[in-house]
């Protein structure tokens, strides 16, 4: 009978395999032949729970217990008694160094959360460990083995790191506002996690490459295989291998059924994509699916808010015109009636009776039309409130409705062709019986032909009747301005006006074309538009022909008898005012004057022919007054006769008070120009937008004779006021400059002289304080070269030290004085080719390097836009500290590692300086490179404290920029980012 030896009793599957194996073939030997501290540590493995496992002898055979049989995974039980660096061959490069520490030097190490890729199941896999080798010593006290006790950390790292991920995506999709917004938040996220997420694209349907589209139609995450064949390398994110999978989740809109585009993912190439990472990712396509919905809600309330605000407005611009379409006729009936109280009675023997009745005609007459006015919007305002309400249900009769749509549009030839242009009207036989309500159908023939003359400065207006069918159909069109493609679908709109339209006025409701379709509506018609900007517009009415259509009890029978036109005075007259008499010439009479003898000039701009007479007749007794129809008349007539002041009207066409109020303040001859704003728009709202759009005076309509006389006075007489006065402090004003010139001037020379006298006194002192230096390190350096047989080991030891000391005075003296230099003084720009740079930082450093026993590992380095001098300063500096931090006896090396990026729209050489010094306590990161802050590993100051704050000074003047990361006794690495090419010429 088999004794099993007390250490190895129980210890489960692994306590059995370990009697059970043959040890007598191993380098280990029999079992009995074990030294008492293997025995030890093997009973002290097996009975522990934590995964453990044991190397002996200098191949470290393996020996490990239960728990650790989830480590090593598809490799047991061949681990058992295999050599360690047979086992662990693909991560031997990183744990084969700290075993040879524990073998070599008995220094136990210890590592937390420690990367490994693994290669235990026949695919390598991403692991996470905490584990600590403790060297074990044999029967002769030398170390024989390790035993090592480990911790998986790899679940919790690696949903930590994807709790986070779900966390940081979750609020940064919280305000998205559009699905583009929330593509862009979740790549610019996910990116943040390069590890579970190599590579993040996104594709419209269009753009998805076929690569990415197998086994895509439905709305599920796919995962595709075999990228690397199909496609080449792609980004590998943190990992230097290219994923050879992708997941693809289509993004769907809420309640679309073709998707907005396509997230592409890049599978983590050391994991499977097995239901753990799936569910992860489709917890992300689902905080994208949400963020898609909750878009959806916010573009309906969007759309309803936007559709609310538009009633708003519209609403707001009804009663905006509503209130200019009073206050102006307003304003033409009360200012003539004032005048007329107001005129004084006139001697007998001074009466003259024609001048008088003339003037009372026109005073009259103004009045008389703008009451038309007045009552042709009350009409229109109760007519249309009445279609609103339902109650407006018309009166049909029989009508020549070929005759009575002629004689409507007739009504308008006068002003047609007063205006220079053509009224073509004509009829074709009509069959059959029309009925129409004759006093809604002039309104809809009026409103038409007078909107065609309104938006036409020229041309043919034509009124075509004729029958299509059981319709007539009747036509007017005009070669006018024309109607934006956008805007034809909204023109009936109520409320609805196209602004800046260059028609003959600004003036209006918003409500007329909204009207006429309601009208044609009533008669159970349609209206149409066609047209196109620049070459006019038809609107189409058809009606049905006979009676069906209509209520029986609306029919009232035949049209008999004089047609007599109710409407048509009122449209004709207002049509008449648009055309007016013209721009008028400069009116003589007596008023103020300049010094010189002449008048004071006002421009006058209103598109209201009577308000533009009315005005004009006011000022005329005072001032020279010029008139202009709209803006753009305006300012051209401006720039002509450069007037004392303008008066304009805020709402005009083509161009309105406020954007000319904009070009006069932007023009360099008219921005002095005293301006005041004739508006209809009431309140203090109002008046404070005009004051603070940059006019000097704003009058509300209607208003008084001798206000408005008073205030075009007392502008005039304010601006030549203020214009003499800047005049006066101009002159001063430019004594003064001229004098500050002359004083900054001798100034500037003397900062030249100072900044040339550093730059001497730094060149001078640096090769005055380095040159003794120089000379000591050469001498000793020739006496251990030439002598070192013949010198005892203390004089060999004495002079390496004179040699490290002068070695790191030299440093410090190119240290203080650079500071200095980069401080106060610029250097040109030229193009840099960093190997040349480190090449001279490598031979200045030599001794150094030779000394320490480093080694300096670099790829190729890119040539850059910059100052020499500074960035031979920046690596000097960088790779000097590298090596005073040194660990001695530990094969010190730096690595200079670069590549091209991109950012803010240049391009970026990323240049990373890497050793395995003592490093720095990472808490110090934010501090390393303050100016005087001397940090090592024990927290002790030592040295000038400049070398890393002048670096970075260096990389800021080249408009870089950069950072350290650190673990104590982990090596230091500092990271510089420098344009390509600089913008400034020195730096």
């Amino acid at each position: 009978m088999t004794v099993v030896p007390e250490f190895l009793s129980g210890g489960g599957e692994l306590g059995r395999r370990i009697r059970e194996y043959d040890w007598a073939s191993t380098p280990l030997g029999p079992v009995e032949s074990w030294p008492q501290s293997l025995r030890t540590c093997v009973r002290i493995m097996l009975a522990s729970r934590q995964p453990i496992w044991i190397g002996w002898g200098a191949p470290l055979i393996k020996l490990y217990n239960d728990p650790y049989k989830a480590i090593v995974g598809g490799k047991h039980p061949w681990a058992l008694g295999t050599p360690a660096s047979v086992v662990w061959r693909e991560i031997w490069p990183r744990i084969g160094p700290m075993l040879k520490t524990v073998m070599e030097k008995d220094e136990g190490t210890y590592v937390e959360s420690q990367l490994l890729i693994m290669e235990r199941n026949g695919y390598p896999e991403e692991t996470y460990y905490t584990f600590s080798y403790t060297p074990i010593p044999g029967d002769n006290g030398e170390t024989a083995g390790m035993i090592c006790a480990n911790t998986d950390d790899t679940d919790r790292i690696i949903s930590q790191r994807q709790l986070k991920t779900l966390s940081e995506l979750a609020s940064g999709l919280v305000d998205s506002g559009s699905y583009a917004e929330t593509i862009r938040r979740t790549i610019y996220t996910l990116a943040d996690n390069p590890h579970d997420f190599p590579f993040v694209f996104f594709y419209t349907p269009a753009q998805l490459p076929d690569a990415f589209r197998i086994g895509l139609g439905g709305r599920e995450l796919v995962v595709v295989d075999g990228l690397r064949e199909r496609m080449g390398a792609l980004p590998g994110g943190a990992w230097e291998v290219s994923p050879d999978r992708a997941v693809v989740l289509p993004m769907f809109p809420a309640g679309e059924k073709d998707p907005y585009g396509f997230l592409v993912m890049g599978v983590n190439p050391y994991r499977l994509p097995d239901d753990k990472y799936l569910a992860f990712l489709s917890l992300v396509g689902d905080q994208v699916a949400t963020s898609f919905a909750d878009i959806h809600v916010l573009e309906v309330e969007r759309r309803r808010a936007e559709a609310l605000a538009e009633i708003d407005r519209a609403k707001t611009t009804f009663f905006s015109n509503i209130s200019h379409e009073f206050r102006t006729p307003l304003t033409l009936l009360l200012s003539p009636l004032e005048e007329l109280l107001n005129e004084p009675l006139p001697l007998a023997g001074d009466f003259d009776a024609a001048r008088h009745a003339e003037t009372m005609r026109y005073r009259l007459g103004v009045a008389y039309r703008n009451a038309l006015r007045m009552q042709k919007l009350v009409n229109t305002l109760l007519e249309f409130s009445r279609i609103e309400a339902g109650r407006l249900e018309g009166q049909f009769r029989r009508v020549d409705i070929a005759g009575l749509t002629m004689d409507l549009a007739s009504s308008f030839r006068s002003a047609i062709e007063k205006a220079g242009m053509r009224l073509h009207v004509g009829a074709r036989r009509i069959e059959g019986e029309v009925y129409v309500d004759v006093e809604l159908w002039e309104r809809i023939i009026l409103n038409l032909v007078s909107n065609a003359f309104k938006y036409s400065q020229q041309g043919v207006i034509s009124v075509e009747v004729r029958q299509e069918g059981s319709e007539v159909v009747v036509g007017v069109s005009d070669d006018g301005v024309g109607i934006p493609a956008d805007q034809q679908e909204r023109i009936f709109d109520r409320f609805h006006r196209i602004e800046n339209s260059e028609g003959r006025s600004q003036e209006g409701t918003g409500i007329g074309l909204a009207m006429v379709r309601e009208l044609v509506r009533l008669h159970q018609g349609t209206i149409g538009v066609t047209s196109a900007v620049g070459v006019g517009s038809t609107f189409t009415v058809r009606i049905p022909v006979g009676t069906a259509h209509l209520p029986a009890d609306r029919i009232v029978g035949e049209a008999k008898g004089e047609r007599r036109l109710r409407h048509a005075e009122a449209f004709v007259q207002e049509a008449m005012m648009w055309v007016g008499e013209g721009p008028e010439d400069e009116r003589p009479g007596n008023g103020h004057e300049k010094g010189n003898g002449a008048r004071y000039k006002v421009l006058l701009a209103d598109d209201n022919a009577d308000m533009r007479e009315y005005v004009q007749r006011l000022l005329s007794r005072q001032f020279t007054v010029i008139t202009a129809v709209d803006g753009e008349d305006a300012f051209a007539k401006m720039l002509e006769h450069r007037p004392d002041l303008l008066l304009s009207d805020a709402m005009m066409p083509r161009l309105d008070g406020f954007q000319l109020l904009k070009l006069v303040r932007q023009s360099e001859v008219l921005q002095g120009t005293p301006v005041i704003l004739l508006s209809a728009r009431a309140g203090e709202e109002a008046k404070v937008e005009g004051l603070e759009a940059g006019a000097d005076d704003y009058l509300i309509k209607p208003f008084a004779a001798r206000e408005l006389l008073a205030r075009v006075e007392a502008n005039i007489r304010i601006a030549k006021e203020r214009s003499a006065a800047m005049k006066e402090y101009a002159e001063k004003l430019e004594q003064a400059v001229r004098r500050r010139t002359q004083e900054l001037r001798s100034l500037n020379h003397s900062l030249e002289r100072s900044n040339e006298d550093l730059q001497q006194f730094a060149h001078v002192a640096s090769h005055d304080l380095k040159e003794p230096v120089r000379k000591i390190r050469t001498f000793t350096g020739r006496l251990l070269d030439e002598y070192a047989g013949n010198l005892p080991a203390e004089a060999q030891v004495f002079l390496k030290k004179i040699q490290q000391a002068t070695a790191r005075m030299y440093a410090m003296i190119d240290g203080v004085l650079n500071y200095s230099l980069i401080n106060g003084s610029e250097q040109p720009i030229v193009e840099v080719d960093l190997n040349e740079v480190v090449d001279q930082v490598e031979a200045d450093l030599e001794l150094a390097i030779r000394e320490r026993g480093a080694a300096i590992h670099r790829g190729e380095l890119p040539t850059i836009e910059g100052a020499s001098v500074l960035l031979y300063q920046l690596f000097y500096n960088l790779l000097n500290n590298s090596l005073k931090f040194a660990k001695s006896g530990d094969n010190p090396l730096v690595t200079i590692e670069s590549r091209l990026t991109e950012g803010g729209g240049r391009r970026i050489a990323e240049l990373t300086v890497t050793d395995n010094g003592i490093g720095f306590d990472p808490g110090h990161a934010d501090r390393i490179f303050e100016t005087f802050v001397r940090l090592n590993s024990k927290d002790r100051y030592e040295g000038t404290g400049l070398g890393l704050s002048l670096c970075k000074k260096i990389v800021e003047r080249h408009h870089g920029t950069i950072a350290a990361t650190g673990v104590l006794n982990g090596g230091a690495s500092f990271v510089i980012r420098l344009p390509l090419t600089q913008l400034e010429r020195h730096v």
